[in-house]
């Protein structure tokens, strides 16, 4: 029969437990955690998933421009599940610092600005979705790209024209833009911002994971996203720019084929070189068998004089002769292939030139073996045309001078 008197003395304490814990419960439901997000309750507070969408899509539609738009926009279109592409990381880019004045950031500004008492606790999502380490604001990342274009005109600032006198910013992915250029340049002095973003020893950055993202890792993302580097020194790697835009070797096997494409275009400078000097060395040998030996510009024509006491350089009166002849038939077929071959000879030649100007080793090697290659496929050719250069010359090795 102890048992109902145990009961008796041990109710009103087990009661007790369930009424405290709602207590706690009414307590913490009664708390505005936007209001006073230094609360103890507050901390493991977050902001509902619609309200920070809403926010997001209220700022991105005011201004698509913002840099944090673009990562919005980005981590959208991707479906993304990086830490950076947290939204409430994403409206932290926007609104911790480059517009905390919007409407769409107040939620994010009373939960997070930056307190005089920095002893004041805030609510964890603060800390562990944070705005990214040195992300520019929207004036800061249009004046960036606006100055590196205007220095230099490189592929992406296509992406952002100028913005018209007394505007606030340039309207267009700024961000994007600032990352492709200072992917191509990353030494250029407007980059260091982009540097430090970019910046594997930041917290930030670090813990989000940012550093991996297309904005700042080679190769990562789309192709427009990852334009060669400029290197003025001998370097490896595959992407390159190679004569034109879209000519951009990015795997093995592009790579393989533009070697040997550059290879057998160097073979065929070769060839189209040693056939114009051949058939250079023809015409004169015709020309010297048609004329017996008599050339057009034959010494025995009567010089004229230009003034009393002045006499001419032979050699330019002899030229002026020639030039006064009327040109056959045969002569205008044969100017028309050697302007021809002339135009293709320099415009290959100039080509590859430019080729090994890009520094890149294993492509300069590709035009200097089929330059050396080439010497040795068109030798006989070649030695076969300086015979009868001296044959028709008399050894004298002038075709044509009688």
């Amino acid at each position: 029969m102890k048992s109902p008197s145990f009961l008796t003395t041990r109710l009103p304490a087990l009661m007790l437990v369930p009424a405290l814990y709602m207590g706690q419960q009414v307590l913490a439901q009664t708390i505005d955690c936007l209001t006073t997000p230094s609360d103890p309750s507050c901390v493991s507070f977050e902001l509902p998933a619609e309200t920070i969408t809403a926010n997001l899509n209220g700022l991105c539609t005011q201004m698509p421009y913002m840099p944090g738009c673009s990562l919005y926009k980005s981590c959208q279109g991707a479906s993304k599940t990086d830490q950076w592409c947290t939204p409430f990381s994403v409206l932290a880019d926007i609104c911790a610092v480059d517009m905390p004045n919007m409407s769409d950031c107040k939620n994010y500004v009373a939960l997070c600005s930056a307190s005089s008492n920095q002893t004041v606790s805030r609510p964890a999502i603060c800390t562990t979705a944070p705005m990214i380490s040195s992300f520019p604001t929207t004036k800061n990342a249009s004046a960036l790209v606006i100055d590196i274009c205007t220095e230099m005109d490189m592929t992406g600032c296509e992406r952002c024209p100028k913005p018209a006198s007394g505007a606030y910013a340039a309207e267009c992915d700024t961000l994007g833009t600032y990352a492709i250029l200072c992917k191509a340049m990353p030494d250029m002095s407007q980059c260091a911002t982009w540097k430090s973003m970019c910046s594997a020893t930041s917290n930030t950055s670090s813990s989000l994971g940012f550093q991996s993202s297309e904005y700042c890792a080679a190769g990562v993302g789309s192709s427009d996203m990852n334009p060669p580097s400029m290197r003025m020194y001998f370097h490896l790697g595959f992407s390159d720019y190679v004569l034109f835009e879209k000519w951009v070797p990015r795997s093995l096997s592009q790579y393989v084929g533009t070697w040997f494409a550059l290879f057998f275009l160097t073979l065929f400078f070769q060839a189209i070189q040693t056939y114009h000097n051949g058939i250079e060395i023809q015409w004169a040998e015709e020309l010297s068998l048609q004329s017996d030996g008599v050339s057009k510009s034959d010494p025995t024509v009567p010089l004229p004089s230009l003034g009393k006491g002045s006499r001419p350089s032979p050699i330019l009166l002899q030229w002026v002769h020639i030039w006064r002849q009327p040109w056959t038939l045969r002569e205008v077929r044969q100017n028309v292939v050697r302007a021809v071959l002339t135009f293709i000879e320099t415009t290959l030649g100039y080509a590859l030139m430019l080729v090994t100007m890009t520094f890149n080793v294993p492509l300069f090697f590709a035009v200097i073996l089929g330059l050396t290659v080439g010497s040795v496929v068109f030798s006989r050719q070649r030695s076969m045309a300086m015979v009868k250069s001296t044959a028709s010359s008399g050894g004298t090795g002038c075709a044509g001078c009688g």
